[in-house]
């Protein structure tokens, strides 16, 4: 029985302990695409229970999920609609798939008394608690005392209040422009990932189905995706909600749609303006973030 998917950045254990994180794409069904993060290994900071698990993604981009794939040795699946080898995990071979709400409910709601004494409480204290997940090492009680608690934020009211609250309330944990192949070139901010009272969080903010917010992707019979590269400038009106959902997914000034397959650079597409792309195109649609051309997204400083 195929079952429904929990969406993006749930985790995956499968049968020969892969762990892996969903991407929120749409697939062929009984089909998940996935992220590989740890294989087993014979020792490592990263236990569950008493199997040890050593880290294979060193970064998140197109880059480093290609490296973490080979190093993964996960059974590459022909895409005929995406038009590449993609990392899927059959249904059948998952061992453990968890829902990343049910996740924050059991590690965060039923295992503490004094839940609103925790700092993480205070920093989603205005948030609808009910659409809030956890994912990543904490999800699978495989953190240590240096992992960052990764929260999955669901709906549109609920990400653009946490995204107010990382840019008002938490401390820039380091700068950069390059992620995993994808440059991204604007303001150095904690908007999804900072520090809070001493712990670093991130987040990452999801639809409540998979791909709903973006229209050249929500049906997967429908998908097309360009194959010319360009070196565009456009203008993005400012605050589109899909820039900080997964896939970041905004229209530019033209009404031609403008995705992003690395999240880091929803900020850019959520404030909007006069905005340089590097990505994969067609007449309707802008893709930035494969790993056929991983592309590049900038600010432009002044009006074209």
């Amino acid at each position: 029985m195929i079952q429904s998917r929990y969406g993006h950045d749930s985790t995956i254990i499968t049968k020969d302990l892969l762990v892996a994180v969903e991407i929120g794409i749409k697939s062929p069904d009984g089909l998940i695409p996935v992220i590989p993060k740890y294989i087993n290994c014979e020792n490592s900071k990263w236990k569950r229970k008493k199997i040890s698990f050593c880290r294979i993604l060193s970064e998140y981009g197109p880059y480093g999920i290609s490296n973490a794939i080979k190093n993964s040795k996960i059974k590459m699946i022909y895409d005929p609609v995406y038009k590449i080898m993609m990392p899927y995990v059959r249904q059948e071979d998952i061992m453990i798939y968890n829902n990343p709400k049910d996740s924050f409910i059991e590690n965060f709601i039923n295992s503490y008394r004094y839940v609103e004494s925790l700092p993480l409480f205070e920093l989603i204290k205005d948030l609808d608690i009910t659409q809030i997940g956890i994912t990543g090492s904490y999800s699978l009680g495989m953190q240590y005392e240096e992992s960052d608690m990764d929260l999955v934020i669901y709906g549109e009211k609920n990400v653009e209040l946490i995204y107010n609250k990382f840019i008002n309330n938490t401390n820039i944990i380091e700068c950069k422009n390059e992620f995993g192949g994808v440059i991204i070139e604007g303001p150095c901010t904690s908007w999804r990932r900072g520090s809070y009272e001493g712990m670093a969080y991130s987040w990452t903010g999801v639809p409540n189905e998979i791909a709903y917010h973006c229209d050249p992707i929500k049906d997967y019979n429908k998908i097309t995706i360009p194959d010319k590269i360009e070196n565009l400038n456009v203008y993005i009106p400012k605050g589109q909600i899909g820039g900080l959902l997964y896939p970041p997914c905004v229209k530019d000034s033209n009404g031609r749609y403008i995705i992003s397959f690395e999240f880091n650079a929803g900020y850019l597409l959520y404030n909007g303006g006069y905005i340089n792309i590097s990505g994969l195109s067609d007449e309707k649609t802008i893709v930035i973030g494969t790993r056929e051309f991983p592309g590049k997204i900038s600010v432009v400083k002044s009006k074209p």
